[in-house]
């Protein structure tokens, strides 16, 4: 066989192999971050998004997004995961980049600006839900000072403090005159305080200190 004609042959099967090993490299790359992406989100900061009447709080499965309005079930949708694109049939609806393994950005031509979403984690506590509530907590926020108070609920106050949990996460959920309007995971509780993330901007949680009588 001619020199010439075996090298070209060598090239083609190198080719073909440096092909086939990109190809699986990209498809473990999408199954990979397909997996990272399985699991319940929510808004960081409670933003709207796309005018959604609520906490926007999704669950993503293998094919599949569901929407709440925090807790209660609002809506599914068919999803395929390419890359960094979210697509509903053929269609990509949005773009999504992670800035931690918890925390990532979703962008839509349909959106005035990306929003944050928070990965939901189990909350750390030796606590039952009652030790957590019948103490109050003081949340320095933006250089003031807020009382969480979950047991308290009186007529006079316009803003009120909640315990609330979805599946292994407390949140500390606040209403105002009787409407949830915001509602933020809590990480871990201990008898020296919580400890709040997912806020607007910030990367580290929150340590909200117990007030002791």
């Amino acid at each position: 066989m001619p020199k010439l004609l075996l090298l070209s042959k060598i090239c083609v099967v190198r080719n073909s192999v440096k092909y086939l090993i990109v190809i699986i490299i990209l498809n473990i790359s999408i199954q990979v971050q397909g997996q990272e992406l399985e699991g319940k989100w929510i808004i960081s900061g409670n933003s709207s998004f796309e005018g959604f009447p609520g906490i926007h709080l999704m669950e993503i499965d293998e094919d599949s997004l569901s929407h709440y309005n925090f807790n209660e079930y609002f809506s599914k949708t068919s999803l395929t995961v390419e890359g960094n694109k979210f697509k509903v049939d053929t269609l990509t609806f949005a773009t999504f980049n992670f800035k931690s393994a918890d925390r990532l950005t979703i962008s839509s031509k349909r959106l005035e600006k990306p929003v944050d979403y928070i990965r939901l984690t189990p909350s750390s506590t030796s606590l039952t839900k009652e030790e957590i509530r019948k103490t109050e907590y003081n949340l320095n926020r933006g250089g003031e000072t807020f009382v969480i108070d979950f047991k308290k609920h009186p007529e006079s106050k316009i803003v009120h403090s909640y315990l609330e949990k979805i599946d292994d996460t407390y949140f500390l959920v606040i209403y105002r005159y009787g409407k949830k309007v915001t509602a933020v995971p809590i990480q871990e509780v201990t008898e020296d305080g919580l400890s709040l993330y997912g806020f607007p901007g910030v990367s580290e949680p929150i340590f909200a200190e117990a007030i002791r009588e």
